[in-house]
């Protein structure tokens, strides 16, 4: 089932390439404005022989890898918490619920003023957009826990940080895992934001600088990149997910 699975999927993005390359090679819409696959990866290899891929590539995934660890570390460290404490939860709720709803796009002005064009920024940026849904999920599944466990726990001698780290953690974590997966897309969000406005490297700044100097093909190959990125971390985490969360059926 698995492989059938997989095979529908794989066929679905092997249709809608074809249907792309053969649209720009009948002229059914001007190639030179939407390049096909064929020339995006053309463009893709050019740029990695020049070394410019493989440079950007890396400082992309240093600021992603950075920031999308530091913001799930953060959200589940609040989400559990918030999910624990219901004072709290009244106190910080509000405000990160507010918080949650500003875009990352829209940050990064304050993002140059305070750390300039450095890394810090980019990073920084990244963490906020992975920290919130990590943070909400983690708290609902904490809230989720059976009384009767906690109940069962105490029994048992099973109190304070233990029975957060022995059974409110571990009844979480398939909700966890949820808001890590959806910080997969925010975080990629918040990388191009930070990188097409405060950035010199990186896969955003080519697709801007791409843009700019009217080379196309080279934009729809980066923007194509940093989907398949994306996509790829996706199916790691789901993988990581059915290893680690062995109980769960995805």
């Amino acid at each position: 089932m698995k492989i059938k699975q997989a095979a529908l999927a794989l066929s679905t993005f092997v249709a809608l390439i074809a249907i792309w390359e053969m649209s720009a090679k009948l002229n059914l819409y001007n190639p030179a404005l939407l390049p096909p696959p064929s020339d995006a990866a053309l463009a893709l290899f050019r740029l990695w022989r020049e070394g410019t891929l493989s440079s950007d590539l890396i400082a992309s995934m240093r600021r992603y890898v950075s920031g999308y660890f530091i913001g799930c570390l953060l959200g589940v460290v609040m989400g559990v918490i918030t999910g624990i404490s219901k004072n709290t939860s009244y106190a910080i709720n509000p405000l990160f619920h507010y918080l949650r709803s500003i875009p990352p796009v829209a940050l990064v002005p304050f993002s140059l003023v305070l750390f300039g064009l450095s890394d810090t920024g980019k990073i920084t940026l990244i963490a906020w957009a992975c920290m919130f849904p990590v943070w909400l999920s983690t708290q609902t599944g904490i809230r989720q826990v059976p009384k009767e466990y906690l109940q069962a726990a105490k029994v048992f001698g099973v109190n304070g940080i233990r029975c957060v780290t022995d059974v409110q953690i571990p009844y979480a974590l398939p909700q966890i895992m949820i808001g890590l997966r959806i910080a997969i897309a925010t975080g990629v969000f918040a990388l191009a934001a930070a990188e097409m406005f405060a950035a010199s490297s990186g896969i955003g700044f080519r697709i801007v600088y791409s843009h700019q100097i009217f080379q196309n093909d080279e934009m729809v190959g980066m923007v194509l990149l940093l989907g398949f990125i994306a996509l790829m971390a996706d199916l790691l985490l789901s993988v990581l997910r059915r290893v680690i969360v062995r109980w769960e059926r995805v």
